[in-house]
């Protein structure tokens, strides 16, 4: 229990950093954006899983395009370690007051290390992807990214075993339905 409370505080806390920060930031336009992983914040109400990028980067070029950097990173004390980028670019096509919808493409790479297995992964993914955003303000917003991946998986037998069970793996299909980020601009 002590855990979960400790746990709760320090997201809590993360979270009214952000939102002073970008209320601090107003009388600027916007041209910077960090986008954390519902889940990460409020776990209980959201959901995602070990594919999705726990933090993302994005810096406005002009008015209809945005380059982007994503961030992932998980640790497990004697199990696996993983760490990845995501750069991306995306393009406004269509904006309301509150709306706003882009298209764009990601290249994902990852780097896993299994210490419970003794593999090493190594991800090369290309994402196009359309984001949906919903503006609550100026300075804070929701959205989603659904996309269709491509990847290859490159697995390294680390072992020292006689055999070698070393593969690649190609594969496809559908990424970030239903995932949402919390937005901050400044």
């Amino acid at each position: 229990m002590l855990d979960i409370l400790t746990d709760l505080i320090r997201k809590s806390s993360i979270i009214l950093f952000l939102l002073f920060f970008s209320i601090e930031s107003n009388a600027q336009e916007s041209n910077n954006q960090i986008g954390i992983n519902a889940d990460d914040i409020l776990p209980a109400l959201f959901s995602s899983d070990a594919n999705t990028f726990n933090l993302t980067y994005r810096r406005k070029l002009d008015n209809k395009k945005h380059i982007r950097l994503g961030f992932k990173y998980s640790y497990e004390e004697e199990n696996e370690f993983t760490i990845g980028l995501k750069p991306g670019i995306d393009f406004l096509f269509s904006n309301s007051e509150k709306w706003n919808f882009s298209y764009g493409f990601d290249g994902a790479l990852i780097h896993s290390n299994s210490f419970t297995s003794e593999r090493k992964y190594y991800e090369f993914a290309l994402i196009p992807f359309l984001r949906v955003e919903f503006l609550f303000s100026e300075n804070f917003s929701v959205s989603t990214e659904p996309g269709i991946f491509v990847k290859l998986t490159d697995v390294n037998d680390t072992d020292n075993s006689p055999v070698d069970n070393s593969y690649s793996i190609f594969s496809s299909g559908l990424s970030g339905i239903g995932y949402v980020k919390f937005n901050f601009n400044f």
